[in-house]
């Protein structure tokens, strides 16, 4: 997996701890970067298996 790509969904994901403990976290920019997480582990995936993301494996979660 690129190293790169890790590097930045770890840094997407403290940018969203970040803001959110700073009262700073919009709506707009976490859904921005968790949009950011998915499309830069989606293509981790690819260059991973050298196959794109299957939509169908993805599931939302049980409610409990």
């Amino acid at each position: 997996m690129n190293l790169s790509l890790i590097m930045q969904i770890a840094q997407l994901a403290l940018s969203l701890v970040s803001n959110a403990l700073h009262g700073t976290q919009t709506t707009a920019s976490a859904t921005a970067a968790l949009l950011q997480i998915l499309q830069n582990g989606a293509q981790a995936y690819q260059q991973q298996t050298g196959l794109p993301l299957d939509p169908s494996l993805l599931h939302a979660e049980t409610t409990v």
